[in-house]
């Protein structure tokens, strides 16, 4: 019978902010009943009966009303429920966490975290306590959001050590960060730098080699990224004899160039002054190599925000004095590229101005489905583009660009 009036007690709407107020209290002090009362504030009218009438109490002459967990244990106790208050509340609302002590216990395995950290044989090194403190100090473990804090950073911590030990004296050459990853965890991909255990260990290779470049950072380890995977997408680079560019502007092919080709010496030929261009559009490169042929005028595709093969590729013509002009599409992804190409690169806009996005518009747009921002090679094209909410793709006016590419 207590289970029913308990249900029914508890269930009475009237009585909802009574009861989270007094479990709330319970969780914060330790599950602790004391003399202390709580304010309950804005209560209806109805809502003040029902506790008053709950504590045998005169209606106060507001609906604000004060409780100590003490009388409203006896109460329940004294009524139908026969139960206190502790026991009533768990028994319709679940367990009562006592955050006191769970505060107390992950204090506790903070501290064990930090402790057996510092004791892993990795840390022996200087370098390595000086990053395990900038760790703890950034709150990065808990930024990164694993399961098992302690696990992660015991991994991590196991592997820099082999790295530290192993990877600078390996005799053998780098070796493929995924290879890295399959020998030492079983799974080629555990070291991807989107995964808690990647991310941790960039983060320490980047102090430990104290380098900002993360490819040379973990050669300092013996260790080389991926550098095939990804390409830059190039036509008529003009290149030394025998290169790989050569042998493209002679078949006037299409190439894609890897971070391999550009660590190996690329064979770049570039003059001083000589014009690229600089597309976002795969399509733009098939039609100007299908049109042009090899009077194509130097051209890199983006293929939408630069890869880090295309940066280093812009970067390399940059450093060679090329004149870069680049080109996107007239939404908000092409400016957002627009923006970073010519503030990272030097670039400078080809046929991305006001007038050029007028008479783009007056063949075939869609709607521009987001602002724009700030156009600094043309302070009128934004204002313009918002004002038109018209958006219009590269190939739509594929011929200008083709006509601009020709010898």
């Amino acid at each position: 019978m207590a289970g029913d009036e308990t249900t029914g007690v508890l269930g009475v709407s009237e009585l909802r902010a009574l009861w989270q107020s007094a479990r709330s209290r319970l969780e914060r002090n330790g599950r602790t009943i004391t003399s202390s009362p709580i304010q309950l504030h804005d209560l209806s009218d109805a809502d003040v009966s029902s506790v008053c009438a709950l504590l045998s109490r005169r209606r106060p002459p507001t609906n604000t009303v004060r409780v100590s967990l003490a009388d409203l244990d006896a109460a329940l106790r004294a009524s139908g429920v026969g139960l206190g208050l502790i026991d009533a509340l768990e028994a319709t609302g679940g367990p009562i966490i006592d955050r006191r002590a769970r505060r107390t216990e992950d204090r506790g395995r903070v501290a064990d975290l930090w402790m057996a950290a510092n004791a892993h044989p990795a840390a022996r090194s200087d370098e390595v306590t000086q990053w395990l403190a900038s760790v703890r100090r950034r709150g990065r473990l808990t930024r990164l959001g694993a399961d098992d804090p302690a696990a992660l950073l015991t991994a991590a911590l196991n592997l820099i050590h082999r790295l530290t030990t192993d990877g600078r004296a390996a005799s053998g050459g780098p070796r493929p960060l995924a290879a890295i990853a399959a020998d030492t965890l079983g799974d080629a991909h555990a070291l991807d730098p989107e995964t808690p255990l990647g991310a941790l260990v960039v983060d320490a290779v980047l102090a430990l080699s104290g380098s900002t470049d993360l490819r040379a950072a973990w050669r300092t380890f013996g260790v080389d990224l991926d550098n095939i995977s990804a390409s830059a997408l190039c036509f008529m680079l003009p290149g030394k004899v025998g290169s790989v560019l050569d042998a493209g502007c002679a078949t006037a092919e299409p190439l894609r160039i890897t971070g391999r080709m550009l660590d190996r010496g690329l064979g770049l030929d570039v003059q001083p002054g000589e014009i690229v261009s600089i597309c976002e559009n795969p399509s733009i490169v098939m039609m100007a190599a299908d049109r042009l042929d090899s009077a194509c005028r130097p051209l890199v595709c983006l293929e939408g925000m630069p890869s880090a093969v295309t940066g280093r590729l812009l970067g390399e013509l940059t450093r060679r004095g090329a004149r870069l002009r680049v080109h996107t599409d007239f939404d908000f992804g092409g400016i957002s590229i627009m923006n970073h190409v010519i503030n990272r690169y030097g670039a400078t806009s080809w046929l991305m101005s006001t007038d050029d996005y007028v008479a783009a518009i007056q063949r075939r747009s869609i709607g521009l489905e987001r602002t724009v921002g700030a156009t600094p090679w043309d302070p009128d094209l934004s204002s313009t583009m918002n004002t038109h909410r018209r958006a219009v793709h590269e190939e739509v006016i594929e011929d200008v660009l083709i006509d601009s590419l020709s010898r």
